[in-house]
């Protein structure tokens, strides 16, 4: 069986002309942007057959320094007051580990308890004191947000449940709400066990765990997976379908407070592209980026219209961030794309196999 970083590896040169642009590519390449030493970015990485890695990057994706991970990696976060950042495992994750993104010296390696496990993502409270993780039950898949105290060793002092199972991303609006990207998959391991009664939900609690809001869309397939805000009060939701393999539903969708969520639009062959799952998300004022590393490609939606105005190709598309006014889009095959609207790009190559998302360090 070909295991899943062989496939990557694989699909890079293959796959890049498999989806054509909506508008025109206008692609300059740029291979020999200067490196800037200054920590920019943070991104999980594949570095060989079941070798995995962290990477701190300029803002152009070049490499600064990387520390091994013990286990494949999914998620990052960071910490600009105490220069940490966090790598969680993939789930079902065995660890995170924190780590100084500017020494490169590690902090701590926390590892899951024997009935927990971790669902690859965390993000640090707005005043940096804590830090808050996507936790299940082994077992049952039970949500839980793990509360960390920075200042005490990232020691666990609190947790917040009774929201829902299987939850993935959570996210810490500007005015301190959670908000929990609830997948609602039963797992044992990667298996889904409840398909047919998976009950997916936005879910947003306040900071002391009560829960404020619960949005859920009309398909119950739909499992919400990992989200984005544009630095006021939209979020963004993107989705894993786990429903009929030949229906291509709509994988992303916004939320405005007060309202309903609402599915972007796309047409469904351009749905088909993304291949049934949506990876990482960022937002500007006019615009939503997307990746789907299945799909080997990127979509950009107007913010205003809800509408899909550009579909890209690029090989393993994984993380997207935003930025002074510019999308950095990274990839498997080590293209890093630049783009500030439709149609505006350049890229650069490096040297890294990136893998999954990006942290931008604010």
């Amino acid at each position: 069986m070909v295991t899943d970083p062989t496939r990557r590896t694989l699909l890079k040169a293959a796959l890049f002309g498999a989806a054509a642009p909506i508008l025109p590519f206008g692609c300059s390449s740029t291979p020999n942007t200067p490196q800037s030493s200054q920590p920019s970015l943070i991104g999980c990485a594949i570095t060989g057959r079941d070798r995995y890695s962290v990477v701190v990057a300029d803002q152009f994706g070049q490499p600064i320094r990387q520390l091994p991970l013990p286990e494949r990696g999914h998620g990052v976060t960071s910490n600009a007051a105490r220069g940490h950042a966090v790598a969680f495992a993939r789930r079902p994750g065995s660890y995170f580990m924190v780590f100084d993104y500017v020494t490169g010296e590690m902090i701590r390696l926390n590892k899951a308890s024997p009935s927990r496990h971790y669902y690859g993502h965390g993000v640090y409270s707005n005043d940096g004191h804590l830090l808050f993780a996507t936790e299940g039950e082994r077992g049952t898949s039970r949500g839980i947000i793990g509360i960390y105290d920075v200042a005490d060793g990232y020691k666990k002092i609190d947790e917040l449940t009774d929201f829902g199972i299987g939850p993935h991303e959570v996210i810490v609006m500007p005015d301190d709400r959670l908000v929990i990207g609830v997948g609602g998959v039963h797992t044992n391991g990667r298996e889904p066990l409840n398909l047919e009664s998976m009950q997916p939900s936005l879910t947003f609690l306040s900071p002391r765990g009560e829960r404020l809001e619960q949005r859920s869309l009309p398909d119950h397939r739909l499992s919400i997976r990992h989200l984005a805000h544009d630095g006021d009060n939209t979020v963004l939701c993107g989705q894993q379908y786990r429903g009929e393999p030949d229906e291509y539903p709509a994988l992303l969708a916004m939320y405005r407070s007060g309202k309903e969520l609402q599915p972007l639009y796309a047409e469904p062959e351009q749905w088909a592209r993304f291949s049934h799952y949506i990876a990482s998300i960022a937002a500007s004022d006019e615009w939503i980026l997307a990746t789907s590393p299945r799909g080997n490609c990127y979509g950009i939606w107007s913010k205003q219209s809800g509408e899909l105005v550009e579909l890209s190709p690029l090989p393993d598309a994984s993380g997207v961030v935003f930025n002074q006014g510019e999308f950095a889009i990274s990839s498997g095959s080590g293209t890093v794309i630049t783009q500030s609207q439709p149609r505006d790009k350049s890229s650069v190559f490096t040297s890294i196999q990136w893998d999954n998302h990006w942290s931008m360090i604010a």
